[in-house]
């Protein structure tokens, strides 16, 4: 992938905020544990439906072999019926044929019941052979069975057998059937998966176990998928219960799992990468943006600083006008006298270059008046040098002094020795000190107290250094104070309310703060403070 402005993507990995990678970790962690627990649901409810077909399946084949045994006592019981005599032959003929037919069938006995149930039963037909254990028990509670009735009986004489019996007639002696089933045989070997543990019980009792292959699971912490259904048949009716051993590894494919985990991570990357990539295309836009509207911040500024510039010249126009009356007076009378020691009869030597040295001086005082004037008038860029506070306060009290003398107020300078100095634009700097020491003036013009002043102070600290005007006037009202720096808000009828907001940009743009109160003593004052020079340098860095 190419580069997109400077970001290669070697660099958008390295810039990837641990907090974004902490976050795709545990979605990712989720989203596979997520993908276990469902795919575990569906394998364990694939399982558990397999299990409720096959138990299905399994209750359907035992009942079908229980109606089966039913039959087959109805048909022995009508063959003895219809004979007149016993016909032992053909009964014992038709007994082997189904014992042969049906082996879950081990055994069938025609037996004569106990008379008045005193007397011991009598095996008259039996195949393949007679029973070996005394029936008089069973056959005394078969001689209590209704007529028709079929019922199975479960003896510890007969072990994994179960017998079913039935009356033949209903003389005294009567006649029955005694029918021993295999209950192992109900369900032959391809009938029952090796996965499926079957039971079948009568009245509690097993008569099948048949055990799943494979490893106990009886320690699982699975709940074991089972299914339970009682046989419908009055003579057989046995519970037959099936149950699905189950491990966590039955269910959980780690192959699965893990390609899922694999594909997964490789997209939360992708989608991270790709939104990494879109947010350092927005950051590099957006730090465009504001680079452009701080430039256009920065050119605002500068027409405005010019533009108050300018009217605060030209409410200082009459002080200035006053201030090169002075050096072009002194020029004047000067020139003149130059002019009359040269035109006498016996000149000195000596005080024409007096004069002339005198002019000179005049007329610097007279340029170096324009040039403040016209370096504060003037429209250029910021230009940040390291400045003497002393000198710039000097300069400024220079530029407003006629002004204040016109309105009768004081000016005190308070210079910290040695100079302070700071990294700022002199002419920037004199701008905000105009501004506090022009609003300091026209509190006292309008107000009525006997000292009229205004001090500026310097003081210099480890930290940096302190420009302080303060002026003797009535303060500021309560409820101005939180808003003095509120660009267009003024408490003047003909302000517009952008001295002090543009007061508090340029300094706060050197890294400087400036804030106003009023005085205990009465008052308002003005702190601007300035960083250290070191300090203002390592910002820069």
């Amino acid at each position: 992938m190419a580069n997109l402005d400077g970001y290669s993507n070697d660099m958008i990995w390295r810039h990837l905020p641990l907090r974004n990678l902490t976050v795709a970790l545990f979605v990712w962690l989720g989203l596979t544990v997520l993908f276990a627990g469902v795919s575990m649901r569906i394998e364990y409810q694939r399982a558990s439906e397999e299990l409720a077909a096959t138990g299905q399946t399994i209750h359907r084949l035992i009942s079908q072999r229980a109606a089966q045994h039913d039959a087959h006592l109805t048909s022995l019981v009508a063959l003895i019926k219809a004979a007149p005599e016993l016909p032992e032959t053909a009964i014992g003929e038709v007994f082997q044929s189904i014992v042969q037919f049906y082996p879950r069938i081990t055994a069938i006995d025609l037996v004569r019941l106990p008379v008045d149930g005193v007397s011991t039963a009598a095996t008259l037909i039996s195949w393949p052979g007679p029973l070996k254990t005394d029936l008089s028990p069973i056959a005394s509670a078969i001689a209590g069975q209704k007529q028709g009735e079929v019922r199975t009986y479960l003896n510890t004489a007969y072990p994994g057998r179960y017998l079913l019996g039935k009356r033949a007639t209903a003389g005294n002696p009567g006649l029955a059937i005694v029918v021993q089933i295999d209950p192992v045989l109900l369900i032959e070997g391809d009938e029952r998966p090796a996965w499926a543990h079957v039971r079948v019980s009568l009245d509690g009792e097993t008569v099948l176990d048949r055990e799943a292959n494979g490893p106990s699971v009886t320690d699982s912490i699975l709940t074991q998928p089972h299914f339970s259904k009682i046989v419908d048949s009055q003579s057989q009716p046995f519970m037959v219960d099936a149950t699905r051993p189950l491990a966590l590894s039955d269910i959980l494919s780690g192959t699965r799992i893990g390609g899922f985990a694999l594909a997964c991570l490789a997209v939360l990357l992708l989608l991270l990468f790709t939104w990494q990539l879109k947010a350092n295309a927005r950051k590099l836009q957006q730090t465009a943006e504001e680079a452009e509207r701080r430039a256009h911040l920065h050119e605002h500024e500068t027409r405005l600083a010019h533009a108050l510039r300018v009217n605060a010249l030209g409410e200082l126009a009459s002080g200035i006008a006053h201030e090169l009356t002075q050096p072009l007076t002194a020029l004047l009378s000067q020139s003149q006298a130059a002019l009359r020691l040269a035109a006498s009869e016996h000149p000195d030597p000596a005080l024409l270059p007096e004069a002339l040295s005198a002019n000179v001086r005049e007329a610097k005082r007279a340029g170096a008046m324009l040039k403040r004037m016209r370096d504060y008038i003037s429209k250029r860029e910021q230009k940040l040098v390291l400045a003497d506070l002393n000198q710039i306060v000097v300069d400024i009290a220079e530029l407003v002094r006629a002004d204040l003398e016109k309105r009768q107020i004081t000016l005190i300078l308070d210079l910290a020795t040695p100079s302070p100095q700071a990294v700022v634009d002199p002419i920037e700097m004199e701008q905000v000190l105009h501004n506090l020491v022009r609003n300091a003036a026209d509190a006292l013009e309008h107000g009525d107290m006997p000292d009229r002043s205004i001090r500026i102070e310097t003081i210099l600290l480890e930290s940096g250094a302190i420009i302080q005007v303060s002026d003797t006037g009535p303060g500021i009202e309560a409820d101005t104070l939180p808003r003095l720096f509120e660009p267009f808000y003024t408490t003047k009828t003909d302000g517009m309310g952008l001295g002090l907001a543009l007061c508090a940009s340029l300094v706060e743009r050197i890294g400087g703060h400036i804030d106003g109160r009023n005085q205990t003593s009465g008052g308002a004052i003005f702190t601007v403070t300035l960083p250290a020079v070191e300090q203002h340098l390592k910002a820069a860095q």
